[in-house]
């Protein structure tokens, strides 16, 4: 057989003519694989240290980490693999979980206690934030959190209005624009 496999998830790609009449071996494990990819979940016992996932294991949608920890533990994506996770940090000792790309890019860190969604290109890990949640202790989820310093230029979206707990500095150099229509409120 000529097989080979894909980049993400190592899906099995036949070559022209491998498994004739046995087509159902390498279809049936492929819809595994991406079925796993929709919402299966791998369980890391966390101790220390760096590990580098198997494919079996980056292949699932959500990442498990429990176990106890007395220093940040990195799990590694191999160089390559592109995709998305949910990442549950469980651990306990307080310490967090790191995903990086053994790409060599920028990596990604978990807090303990908090579940995100991790995005690799291949290279780096990303945590895409599209909305800001509550925080706080235990189930008093109660705060909202964000920055005092402003030190990148931004641009609210046209229909779109910010909210900022205040006070707060803008840089020197630094532009806060608010487009036509839009509202910038700090309280």
């Amino acid at each position: 057989m000529t097989s080979t496999f894909s980049t993400n998830k190592n899906l099995e790609l036949p070559a022209n003519g491998d498994y004739v009449n046995t087509w159902n071996i390498p279809v049936n494990g492929d819809m595994s694989i991406i079925d796993a990819a929709l919402g299966g979940t791998t369980s890391l016992n966390a101790s220390s240290g760096s590990v580098t996932l198997t494919a079996t294991q980056y292949q699932k949608m959500i990442l498990n980490v429990t176990g106890s920890i007395a220093a940040n533990v990195t799990y590694t994506i191999p160089s390559g693999v592109g995709g998305q996770w949910v990442v549950k940090n469980l651990t306990t000792g307080g310490y967090s979980v790191v995903i990086a790309s053994a790409g060599g890019g920028s990596s990604a860190t978990v807090a303990n206690n908090t579940v995100v969604t991790a995005v690799s290109d291949g290279t780096n890990i990303y945590l895409p934030s599209n909305a800001t949640v509550p925080t706080g202790g235990g189930a008093n989820q109660a705060f909202y959190l964000n920055d005092i310093t402003i030190t990148t230029n931004y641009t609210i979206p046209v229909g779109k209005n910010a909210g900022t707990f205040g006070p707060v500095t803008i840089d020197s150099g630094i532009v806060v624009t608010v487009s036509s229509g839009s509202y910038w409120s700090v309280v």
